[in-house]
């Protein structure tokens, strides 16, 4: 852009946000896993209620609010909280289906083991198409379909859960280990006449 008079306005965007959370102390020595689609999945959809996993929680927790009350300034009327949480394991060669979260507000990914530059990235795929499909000389945040993030230990990314993604097939020797989690909300949503809400 060479007009130093433009201005860009990212109106109506999917919000992701990336951050970092402090693993110290985590152990992933004794999770059960079982097969998912294309990968492997713990056998346990609530891993974050486990003892072993408090401090995780806690840093899981910080960010969602971080996002929820700092980002999208969400009233503290109304409280976030965890719903579910599932760890998942990529091997060599895996990937993850294109996929969102139902019922949840919130959802986000921990990076927790892995090889970087080995793939593995998580790409974010909009569902809304325009009508005319054009030749871009270079893709950017406001005409890209997708968005690619490389996977890091310590990364954690929240979007709405309505946001479909996937990961990219994983070509790295460790396995590449994650944390996934839902939530959802509850207190005065809105206190506007005509679209009151609280649960």
């Amino acid at each position: 852009m060479n007009n130093e008079n433009l201005e860009v306005y990212p109106l109506f965007a999917k919000t992701i946000v990336r951050t970092q959370i402090d693993l110290e102390g985590t152990d992933l020595s004794k999770i059960e896993w079982a097969q998912n689609y294309q990968n492997e999945i713990s056998t346990s959809q609530n891993v974050l209620d486990e003892p072993n996993f408090t401090k995780l929680r806690k840093e899981c927790m910080k960010g969602i609010n971080d996002y929820f009350h700092g980002v999208i300034k969400v009233s503290e009327d109304t409280e976030i909280y965890i719903t579910e949480s599932w760890f998942n394991k990529t091997n060599k060669g895996q990937t993850h289906h294109r996929h969102w979260h139902p019922n949840s507000t919130l959802s986000a990914i921990v990076y927790l083991s892995g090889e970087t530059g080995k793939g593995g990235n998580t790409s974010f795929i909009t569902s809304q198409y325009d009508t005319l499909e054009f030749d871009v000389t270079e893709g950017n945040l406001w005409n890209s379909r997708s968005w690619t993030v490389e996977p890091a230990v310590g990364t954690m990314l929240i979007f709405p859960s309505s946001v479909e993604h996937l990961v990219q097939p994983y070509d790295g020797d460790e396995p590449r280990i994650s944390l996934s989690f839902n939530t959802f909300v509850r207190g005065n949503l809105c206190q506007n006449k005509l679209m009151r809400l609280e649960v």
